[in-house]
């Protein structure tokens, strides 16, 4: 119990990290020590190719970021207790591939900025693995996800001044990882799960036991 009390505020600072990250990045664009515009993915531009990497520590205003500031904090800590074997590699996937595939689909002269495809990302994970799990724990995330999260859908409608491509193709990869990793990071049966099967087994001798002797 100590040591699963340790790992949930481990990932709540390692959250909370990735977040001050966020504001930090976004006060020295602020103050005009980085450029958004030099840094974020522009698709079918060399110079752009450096955005699949830094685009999503970027945002474009207060509000922006406030946007994705609680969704990226909430999701981030539930995918990382969740499912803690495969959250680093499946991140890294998110954010690497969906970033090439926007770079390489997106529209022509525009510029795409921020985390919110690697926040679609790890919600469609959530989600799917909900759905391809035999895991009642994933399945209640899932659940929890599409309540606090369903309006997350308007963002794959093609909108002015909003990276709708960011968001499917996020969703798109974090949906395939959770077919990928439907087996790993699964829970631990409980004594009550792991001796039904036994239970089960000593009915149905037991019926057969009595069918004999009659």
């Amino acid at each position: 119990m100590a040591e699963e009390k340790n790992s949930f505020w481990r990932t709540v600072v390692i959250s909370f990290l990735l977040v001050a990250v966020l504001w930090i990045v976004f006060l020295l664009q602020y103050f005009g020590v980085i450029n958004a515009d030099e840094y974020g993915n522009q698709p079918h531009q060399i110079a752009g190719l450096k955005g699949i990497f830094f685009s999503p520590f970027l945002h474009g205003s207060f509000e922006h970021l406030i946007s994705n500031t609680l969704p990226i904090l909430v999701l981030l800590v539930a995918f990382l207790n969740a499912y803690p074997q495969v959250a680093l590699f499946v991140l890294v996937f998110i954010h690497i591939v969906s970033g090439i595939m926007v770079w390489t689909f997106g529209e022509p002269n525009s510029n795409h900025i921020g985390i919110s495809g690697i926040i679609y990302g790890i919600a469609a994970f959530l989600v799917a693995s909900g759905i391809f799990r035999n895991d009642r724990n994933s399945a209640a995330l899932a659940i929890f996800v599409g309540l606090m999260y369903g309006g997350m859908v308007l963002g794959f409608i093609p909108t002015q001044g909003v990276s709708w491509q960011s968001h499917l193709y996020g969703a798109l990869c974090g949906a395939f990882m959770a077919i990928v990793f439907r087996n790993t990071d699964l829970a631990t049966p409980t004594e009550t799960e792991l001796e039904q099967p036994e239970e089960e087994n000593h009915f149905f001798e037991s019926e057969e036991k009595q069918s004999t002797e009659n």
